[in-house]
């Protein structure tokens, strides 16, 4: 697998070589395409016509050596190229197994030159499948990754604080470090006056492609702060990954870019998991305060004496004893209501004669001054309450128009909190894709990619999309519907959960290997479970359940049945390696709890999207949590599993539009129990040669 470069006009050819000289086609002067080319044969040459260069294409500069090429990778990486090379955002969904991760890697290394490569993704489990990929390349750039500063923090004797606290404190020790002034870091110490040392261990580890964990303990191992050290070489670095904050957060991501020493015009984006991109978003631009923090602040008003502490300590009150009180009553029975920002600014300026803004003002400058006599004194916490109430007021208030929602709710501990949520995240996620070198963003299902597109770009202009089927051979699933079973609320008799019992019994005695039953609800499921007689050994997801101990009793035994919930972490981000889940049963459409706040985003999406908002805002969540769980069987390529659906409304053409390509053509309808264990005791015979 190599590339070489074609003219669009004449179709002439030209080399890697050729086309870093002119990217212009020597002939006609048109602006030269990437192509990948796949060859069995190992020393088939392309040759650049005006310049006599050759390539070969078993010899690809960044390809691992003795790398097999899979089924729909090179169509990967051809697509993602052309979107690159066009100033196109490229955003695609690729199954499990297709191998996007190295895909990505290959569309963009050849294209890199001087420029950068950040790779970002919301789990941590995501960073060591590129680390994994970088390492295995023929050539190993120099390569970064970070967690939190506070997770790679050496003295470790901060954990249990704040992370706005734990900032304070590392700032305080590295400036009581240049003044020479105790207490101090002592491996901010040595990195001061050991700069070089610090810089070689720092490159090396870059060099070695090292996970932020390994390289902070290699880096302490010789008394050096791993986060300051590689943090002085970035200039160096070519990669750099880590979560979402580092991309979409905009402070951390304008630290990052002035320590690598270049604008978001020099830098490629891969961002994975993209999935979760529009709900980050939105919560990046949501806020919250509970009634715990008010009272926080009011403790903290009787310690640190202000020009405002009267009037502070009458906004504190105000809030606790009118508006938080208010809240609870208004709530009643329910969890959830709207409340009018401009009702709780009148109540400041009826009771205080204060605007709530000015009000958030005065709170807020107060807090600054707690901090600064805290940080005098020299305590360990610097944070203020009240600087984080007039900081939320002030985003309450100001927030106001169609793209937030302003809310009251009790959450399962019985507390009340005051919040404003954003219904659109793209004021965060547009202008980071656009203004970047070129955008790679992609998921394991991103279905239909024209939703998420919408979610997090504001225009349709300049976007490639793709959606590529699994690589998988069909013949080792199989993907069932039930017809006859459905979760609409209605529904829900006791005559349809025995019929989910009746269904779960029937499949477990027919599948081979350990399954996986996954409902709507943690209610829903130990409702059905009732129902439900089995010999295999009942493993029920609970909140307190541990994923190593699933795995060991999963693996110690292949005669098990785990339960769980789609959307839980036993349905999505969970790998089941070795085939070791061969049937997930989904029981009904796990769509979001309806609430005001869900009715408000269907609405918004109305708005924004011309009536599309149930199917934006509703459907497509849904179907996504219920692909992810049916994904945990299929994680390789020669994993054998049944897939069975039991709710009837995927076969809806409304709702089977929604689900993978591959699922559409494959997905068989089965229309009782007894129908659908014949399906899968058919399947399994065949995969073991007894048919």
């Amino acid at each position: 697998m190599t590339r070489i470069y074609v003219c669009r006009k004449c179709k002439k050819k030209y080399s890697p070589e050729a086309y870093s000289q002119s990217r212009f086609c020597l002939n006609c002067g048109t602006y030269l395409t990437a192509r990948i080319v796949v060859s069995s044969r190992p020393h088939r040459r392309v040759k650049a016509p005006e310049t006599g260069v050759e390539s070969t294409a078993s010899e690809n500069q960044w390809l691992p050596r003795g790398y097999e090429e899979r089924k729909g990778q090179v169509k990967f990486i051809e697509e993602a190229t052309k979107a690159l090379e066009s100033d196109k955002v490229f955003l695609g969904s690729a199954p499990c197994g297709i191998g996007k991760s190295l895909g990505s890697l290959l569309s963009v290394l050849p294209l890199l030159e001087e420029n950068k490569l950040l790779i970002s993704f919301r789990t941590r489990s995501q960073l060591h499948i590129f680390l994994k990929e970088l390492k295995a390349l023929k050539q190993n750039p120099l390569t970064v990754s970070f967690f939190s500063k506070q997770d790679m923090c050496p003295l470790r004797v901060k954990s249990g604080v704040s992370y706005f606290d734990f900032l304070e404190e590392c700032r305080r020790l590295k400036e009581n470090c240049e003044s020479a002034t105790k207490p101090y870091c002592r491996f901010y110490w040595n990195l001061i006056r050991r700069k070089r040392k610090a810089d070689e261990l720092a490159l090396d580890c870059a060099r070695k492609i090292l996970d932020p964990k390994e390289a902070s303990r290699r880096m302490a191992m010789q008394s050096f702060c791993a986060y300051e050290a590689l943090k002085r070489v970035l200039s160096k670095v070519n990669i750099f990954l880590g979560t979402y904050n580092y991309t979409f957060n905009k402070p951390v991501r304008e630290a990052l870019l002035q320590s690598w020493g270049v604008d978001l015009s020099k830098v490629y984006l891969i961002v994975d998991e993209a999935h979760n991109l529009p709900t980050f978003a939105r919560e990046r631009l949501s806020d919250k305060l509970t009634q715990t923090t008010i009272e926080s602040a009011l403790r903290e008003t009787e310690n640190f004496e202000h020009k405002n502490l009267s009037a502070v300590q009458e906004y504190l009150s105000l809030l606790d004893n009118q508006i938080f009180q208010r809240a609870q009553k208004r709530l009643g029975k329910v969890n959830l209501k709207l409340l009018d920002p401009q009702e709780v600014s009148d109540l400041f300026l009826e009771v205080s004669g204060t605007s709530g803004i000015q009000a958030a003002e005065i709170l807020h400058e107060y807090g600054e001054h707690v901090r600064e006599k805290r940080q005098e004194l020299g305590n360990e916490k610097i944070f203020s309450y009240n600087h984080r109430v007039g900081e939320f007021i002030g985003n309450f208030l100001q927030r106001i128009d169609k793209k937030y929602v302003h809310l009251i709710q009790r959450d399962w501990g019985d507390r009340i909190h005051l919040e404003v949520r954003s219904l659109d995240g793209r004021e965060i996620t547009d202008p980071v894709l656009r203004e970047a070198r070129g955008s790679i963003v992609m998921s394991g299902f991103l279905s239909p990619p024209k939703v998420y597109r919408d979610l997090i770009l504001r225009s349709k202009a300049d976007v490639h999309l793709r959606e590529f089927d699994s690589p998988f051979p069909p013949e080792n699933r199989l993907i069932l519907a039930a017809r006859d079973v459905s979760s609409r609320f209605e529904k829900r008799t006791d005559k349809m959960l025995q019929k989910w019992g009746k269904y779960i019994e029937g499949i477990s005695e027919a599948n081979a290997g350990n399954m996986g039953v996954f409902f709507t609800s943690y209610n829903l499921m130990n409702t059905v479970i009732s129902h439900i007689e089995t010999d295999r050994k009942m493993i029920v997801e609970e909140r307190k359940t541990r994923r190593s101990d699933v795995m060991e009793k999963l693996t110690r035994s292949r005669h098990n049945v785990l339960f769980g919930v789609m959307g839980g972490k036993f349905s999505e981000g969970m790998d089941y390696p070795d085939n070791l889940l061969t049937c997930v049963v989904t029981v009904g459409l796990p769509y979001a709890t309806w609430s005001i706040y869900q009715k408000a985003l269907i609405n918004y999406y109305d708005y924004q999207f011309h009536g599309r908002g149930r199917m934006y805002a509703y459907l497509t969540p849904a179907i996504f949590r219920l692909i992810q769980a049916c994904g945990r069987v299929h994680r390789s390529a020669t994993d054998k599993g049944c897939i069975v659906i039991l709710d009837e409304r995927v076969t809806r053409p409304n709702i089977k539009q929604l689900l993978p390509s591959y699922y559409q053509k494959e997905m068989k309808t089965v229309k009782n129990p007894k129908e659908c264990n014949e399906n899968i005791t058919k399947f399994w015979h065949k995969q073991r040669g007894l048919i």
